[in-house]
């Protein structure tokens, strides 16, 4: 009977923990231009504060919202970003619920295209 008990108590006492166990908040990069992102394992209805931030400081844009029931948002930030333009997205929600998405494109850690040199002739 005992050991019955104890069996029971540490069920009871596991599934909340492993319940409540929280997802990690992601941001996603939907569109450039305009440029739109997607939240996903926000608090229900949680306010948020996003934040796009360029690579080189000169342009910052922040959005308040709130997200749904299920925790997710869409948000667009007015502004067309290059598809070789490094930048970052932070979404930061008031129950303290965070996420970044980082985007630092192929394009500018491989420099410009190289081009091509025709053979001297002559």
């Amino acid at each position: 009977m005992r050991a019955l008990v104890a069996v029971v108590l540490v069920l009871v006492l596991a599934l909340p923990a492993t319940a409540a166990s929280p997802r990690r908040a992601a941001l996603k990069l939907e569109s450039l231009a305009p440029l739109v992102v997607t939240g996903r394992s926000f608090g229900a209805r949680e306010p948020v504060v996003l934040t796009y931030l360029a690579a080189d400081l000169t342009t910052r844009r922040v959005r308040v919202l709130r997200a749904t029931r299920a925790g997710s948002f869409r948000s667009g930030f007015g502004i067309a970003v290059g598809r070789c333009e490094a930048f970052s997205v932070r979404a930061v929600g008031l129950h303290g619920t965070r996420a970044v998405l980082q985007v630092d494109p192929r394009c500018k850690r491989d420099g410009p295209p190289k081009r091509a040199v025709a053979p001297a002739t002559g």
